[in-house]
């Protein structure tokens, strides 16, 4: 049944004078408590019942607690679907006082419902009896049907639905997950007889999406086209999907459009791999070690035996559906989201160093891209004129910094070159050095993948060089090198550094470049990939991890201040016993 016949089957039966039992039945998360609510509110005041009580049998261990329960929780009507408070259960309580000439019976109720009567026993009794008997001509919704405690069976729970039908004028609905009991249990025995029909509620995905939703940005679409992606139509985690969208949007707000869509991406990716049911194929400890396709390709199948082959296709089943979504591997960012799942807030300390190191790279991307495009046109647009293709190259030189490599504006030389504008040219070069003179992003000859040819090229970047034996300090690497790629050489002689040069840096780094630098220098821990025989992202990770530490434990205070880093302390203990082991820790 669509949304709206649900709907209109919900409101035929509250708004029916005769008392009737019906079951409204669905997935588990899919809203049936909520669409019940948003009926009972939108048309309370036309219900043919003067009552209404809603009881959640979660915990309830005996019929004695939930015919407690239903007189305690019954309103009017008109309140229907209203949160029970303290004053409506006392309102239902002084009910109890029902003649003046029973005071000494009220008296009798000041000392407690465990007062002893003579010849009756203990007054609590008395008192529920008197409860039920005023329980006459409601609707009554039961929820929570398959987690009532181990004592209150499923025979109760109907014998005494049947009872409010047919010897108290009440209609009643109990909500109903869908698969929650076992085949053999007696709900299904002695349901026929009790209920008049069943209701199964089964949103669509754009009706489920509807309820939570309103789509109001294109922040908010993209999070709706991954959900559909994932095909999550349970409104309990599209709700969370919510919550921790709205968490991390003032973070990525106005930022590279790559962010956003990286973020819009993981967040339901996240909430389903860490909350959906049985059938979800990825857990969320898939995603944090996740390295990409080839880390999940199996050996030949011919050596595997049943059970390695069954592992084996549900790793080819998590790659496939990762591939699919668009999950590339686990990094900085990924990590960070996970966190935020798991912690239920957003570390602004963490995510911000994150969001601006990846701003950062998509930044020199899209300045990478220029030069790139640039050469495209060049060997495959016939059809630009020459003074065209020169505004084309100095423009992309200009504007992409120092993302070309000095061979490549060998190349840009050429060109001018060969037009008849070698003086034109030789500004685009000195325009270019002058820009990798102030940002020093190559530190090595040997970082160049190839040597220029032009003489004037070749004294530019001879002039760039200077002195080869230059020797840089940690605040210059870190300084010069923050948010970019980072090469081995860089990682190389970021590693000789000791944990006491390490700790001064951080004792003497401006207020501005603290937190978001030190982050960065944790977050090379988590990081894999240059081929060195060395794990230099180790080393360093390590040993600016432990200056880290050692200003933590310098007061309770500075404890406070540095337990944002702390959260490192595992992956720190875990490297360190790993390299302990064989015998390579890192010196100083």
């Amino acid at each position: 049944m669509s949304v709206v016949q649900v709907e209109k089957a919900l409101h035929d039966f509250a708004v029916h004078k005769a008392g009737a039992a019906i079951v409204l039945q669905g997935e588990w998360g899919t809203g049936k408590t909520y669409l019940w609510n948003k009926v009972i509110k939108s048309h309370r005041d036309s219900f043919a019942r003067k009552t209404y009580s809603y009881v959640s049998l979660f915990g309830l261990n005996s019929l004695t607690d939930l015919k407690r329960s239903i007189f305690e929780n019954s309103v009017p009507s008109n309140r229907a679907g209203n949160v029970t408070t303290k004053e409506s259960v006392i309102e239902n309580l002084k009910k109890l006082e029902f003649s003046d000439a029973t005071s000494g019976l009220r008296k009798i109720l000041n000392y407690g419902k465990e007062a002893k009567i003579p010849y009756v026993g203990s007054f609590g009794g008395v008192i529920d009896s008197i409860q039920y008997a005023m329980v006459r001509g409601a609707i009554i919704c039961i929820d929570d049907f398959e987690r009532r405690g181990n004592a209150l069976s499923a025979r109760d729970v109907l014998g005494l639905i049947s009872n409010l039908i047919e010897s108290k004028d009440c209609s009643v609905i109990l909500i109903l997950n869908e698969g929650s009991l076992q085949k053999d249990d007696e709900f299904f025995t002695f349901s026929e007889k009790v209920f008049d029909y069943e209701v199964r509620y089964a949103p669509t995905l754009d009706e489920a999406i509807g309820v939570v939703f309103i789509g109001t940005d294109e922040y908010e679409a993209k999070i709706l086209e991954n959900v559909k992606r994932l095909k999550v139509n349970n409104i309990r985690l599209l709700r969370k999907v919510e919550y921790f969208a709205n968490l991390i949007k003032p973070f990525v707000e106005n930022k590279p459009i790559e962010i956003i869509d990286e973020s819009t991406k993981l967040i339901p990716l996240a909430i389903y791999a860490k909350y959906s049911g049985a059938e979800k194929i990825v857990d969320i400890e898939d995603l944090e070690n996740y390295k990409g396709g080839l880390s999940l390709f199996p050996p030949d199948k011919k050596e595997l035996n049943a059970e390695q082959k069954a592992i084996e296709d549900k790793k080819l089943a998590k790659q496939s559906f990762l591939q699919g979504y668009g999950y590339g591997e686990a990094d900085g960012f990924t990590v960070e989201i996970i966190k935020l799942v798991k912690n239920g807030y957003a570390d602004s300390a963490s995510l911000m160093p994150m969001i601006s190191s990846i701003e950062l790279t998509v930044e020199r991307n899209n300045k990478r891209k220029l030069i790139a495009d640039a050469w495209h046109t060049f060997h495959h647009d016939i059809t630009i004129s020459d003074l065209e293709l020169l505004d084309l190259f100095e423009t992309a030189v200009k504007e992409s910094g120092d993302m070309a490599s000095p061979h490549e504006i060998d190349g840009v030389l050429e060109i001018f070159t060969a037009a008849g504008f070698e003086g034109r040219g030789i500004a685009v070069v000195d325009e270019y050095f002058k820009v990798l003179g102030v940002n020093r992003s190559i530190t090595h000859r040997g970082e160049m993948y190839r040597q220029p040819q032009n003489p004037y090229v070749t004294q530019k970047l001879e002039q760039y060089f200077g002195d080869e034996n230059k020797i840089w300090t940690l605040d210059e690497l870190v300084d010069n090198f923050h948010g970019r790629p980072i090469t081995g050489e860089v990682l190389e002689l970021l590693s000789a550094f000791t944990v006491d040069q390490f700790y001064d840096y951080f004792k003497a780094l401006s207020p501005l470049k603290f937190v978001s630098y030190a982050q960065s220098l944790l977050a090379l821990g988590s990081r894999t990939g240059l081929q060195m025989s060395v794990n230099y992202y180790e080393v360093v990770f390590l040993k600016a991890f432990e200056a880290l530490k050692r200003i933590h434990d310098e007061s309770p205070l500075m404890a406070l201040r540095m337990n944002k880093f702390m959260d490192y302390q595992q992956m720190y203990d875990h490297k360190l016993t790993s390299i302990q082991q064989t015998g390579d820790a890192p010196q100083g």
